[in-house]
């Protein structure tokens, strides 16, 4: 039929020096199709098709109602009954490749004097193809700014477009991303600040690694190269990582008749470190809100709202350096530039059952 579709069985298609070869099967043998981004310039004479690396969908042309009545076809239809292959693809790729420490333990090739491989590393960066509702919300700023940057809004969407493995990006007019205070950069003088997060792993507890905030090199980069063809003449661009206030909560609670003070303990912690939390935490779970300062009052409501808390009590707030690890004196709440992020930093939770 005109316009068939199949999909592969384990999507996404990763395409790169390996050719995604279709081939359908009549009197002659196996014959190669050819894939092409879309059927504009197809004829009924030529075996096309496409591909959907996201979804692993393969498609064949279509047909088309003219304004005379007449049928047009796009590309040759294949024959009824036919059997469709795909000789050998790669799949891999989006959240699911950020493979875990140690994961990887395969030669792919052999080489020599090497016994075995081990990836020291997790891996960073893969997110998964654009969903309906992002192109959605995606194709009306598109057509608003024809890929200019004017306001912060603009360079937030177009550092997104050349950077998809950034988690959140903010754009700061130049002299508000410390509070109003001078601070003697280039972004000063008429331009803006883009703050950049990169896509972190939590563990099982909700932590995140300091390092993995740290966006590449590679990455910031390519985002500069991407609005410095696109900014205003004069506007001055600085694309760097946000400031990261660490928090450590020092907290005590008592449980519930019956609870396990170990998995207690446990659970709490991973509250903790889930809301207060650049990438996933905050109020609406989609990571902490920039500027957004901490209250003791909220650690409180963490974690009565643990399963198996009775009640929480002896809160301490301790502003921290994620770097050094230097601690200053306990406060109830913990000013944050209008800016910048919350970073937990070695939450420590006492059971008492006393």
């Amino acid at each position: 039929m005109p316009g068939q579709s199949f999909r592969v069985a384990r999507p996404p298609v990763v395409l790169d020096e390996e050719p995604f070869v279709v081939e359908l099967a009549d009197e002659r043998g196996w014959v190669e199709w050819t894939r092409v981004d879309h059927f504009a310039h197809s004829t009924v004479r030529d075996r096309h098709f496409t591909l959907d690396p996201n979804s692993g969908q393969v498609d064949f042309g279509p047909a088309v109602r003219e304004r005379d009545g007449t049928v047009r076809g796009y590309g040759v239809l294949p024959p009824k009954g036919a059997t469709v292959r795909v000789r050998s693809y790669r799949t891999g790729g989006g959240r699911r490749g950020n493979v875990a420490r140690g994961a990887l333990r395969v030669l792919r090739s052999s080489l020599p004097f090497v016994a075995r491989v081990e990836n020291r590393r997790p891996a960073l960066g893969g997110v998964d193809g654009e969903t309906v509702e992002e192109a959605r919300r995606r194709g009306p700023m598109t057509l608003r700014t024809l890929s200019r940057a004017v306001v912060p809004g603009d360079y937030e969407r177009l550092a997104r477009e050349v950077a998809p493995d950034a988690a959140r990006v903010c754009c700061v007019p130049a002299g508000e991303e410390r509070g109003g205070d001078v601070t003697g950069d280039p972004a000063e003088a008429g331009g803006v600040r883009l703050l950049v997060v990169p896509t972190g792993r939590s563990d099982e507890q909700g932590r995140v690694r300091f390092e993995e905030l740290m966006p590449p090199e590679a990455t910031l980069k390519r985002i500069s190269r991407h609005l410095d063809e696109r900014r205003p003449i004069g506007a001055r661009v600085l694309v760097a990582p946000p400031y990261y206030q660490g928090v450590t909560v020092v907290a005590s609670v008592r449980p519930e008749r019956g609870a396990t003070a170990e998995r207690l303990r446990d659970a709490a912690l991973a509250a903790l470190y889930g809301y207060f939390n650049p990438l996933t935490g905050g109020p609406d779970g989609e990571g902490w809100p920039f500027g957004r300062p901490v209250h003791s009052g909220e650690v409180f409501a963490v974690l009565q709202q643990v399963p198996g808390v009775d009640l929480a009590e002896d809160v301490r707030l301790f502003p921290a350096d994620p770097v050094t690890g230097q601690r200053a004196e306990a406060t109830t709440r913990i000013d944050l530039d209008r800016h910048a992020l919350v970073f937990s930093y070695e939450h420590q939770l006492r059971v008492r059952q006393d």
